[in-house]
């Protein structure tokens, strides 16, 4: 038992450590730019942190709380969250950006309530350090709330990966900012890793999720410090295709 709480609670906790360091790094550039697709990442990783957090605590106790916070968090929200910030880089003309940030809000608040009051949990399959994601049909039926995951993580994936690798190659391409380049390329395989976890499960490997999800963040955050570090190269002309998956420098 003790090896598989190893697993299961000390990535958990350190991922929850790492997002929460990396939300406030992020919330509080966002208090000084006012930048909208700094407030998507700051929701997407504050969000990261609540499914981390509670995952950890699963990991010691049944609650019916914590495992409808994990659920709605780590598995609906974070996804898409963090690749609204990437949408409103990549898209910097008309409202499609700030329709999209809308229907997040409603699906947000209209499935957050969903999950804690009228989704029926069943604890009977828990035990201390099992695998979340393994028991989720004996704890929660099918459909409900259950159906939105795969849209959103499907939406979320795609923006937040896609938009590092187009990023990526743009930098790559124009031969400039090459931080740039690197720090997109570490967000991208971050931004991977925590989407692989289903892969995992099938594959008999269920465990590696938790590292999945902590070297995910991890991967992630250091490509945001790479891709903003200052910029003493930076050409006298403003060359720099717009990153869509970390803020701009000025």
């Amino acid at each position: 038992m003790m090896d598989v709480l190893s697993v299961s609670f000390v990535f958990s906790f350190v991922t929850a450590v790492v997002s929460a360091i990396f939300a406030v790094v992020v919330f509080r550039r966002w208090t000084e730019k006012h930048r909208p697709h700094l407030l998507a990442w700051g929701i997407g990783l504050a969000l990261y942190f609540v499914g981390s957090f509670s995952q950890a605590a699963l990991a010691l106790v049944w609650s019916p709380l914590f495992f409808a916070l994990w659920y709605w968090s780590g598995a609906l929200a974070v996804a898409p969250w963090l690749g609204q910030g990437t949408v409103y880089l990549l898209v910097r003309r008309g409202n499609i950006a700030r329709n999209i940030q809308m229907a997040l809000i409603l699906v947000s608040l209209m499935t957050l309530p969903w999950a804690l009051f009228l989704t029926p949990l069943d604890g009977s399959a828990w035990h201390p350090g099992v695998n979340l994601t393994a028991i989720i049909d004996q704890v929660m039926q099918k459909g409900g709330v259950r159906g939105f995951v795969p849209i959103m993580n499907l939406w979320g994936t795609v923006a937040l990966v896609g938009g590092a690798l187009y990023s990526a190659r743009l930098f790559r391409r124009k031969q400039i900012l090459r931080h740039r380049m690197l720090g997109n390329w570490l967000i991208a395989a971050g931004g991977l890793l925590p989407a692989l976890g289903g892969a995992l499960l099938r594959l008999g490997v269920p465990d590696l999720q938790y590292v999945g999800a902590m070297v995910g963040v991890i991967l992630i955050f250091a490509g945001f410090l790479v891709a903003t570090q200052a910029e003493t190269s930076a050409p006298s002309h403003d060359a720099r295709p717009a990153s869509p998956s970390l803020p701009r420098q000025r």
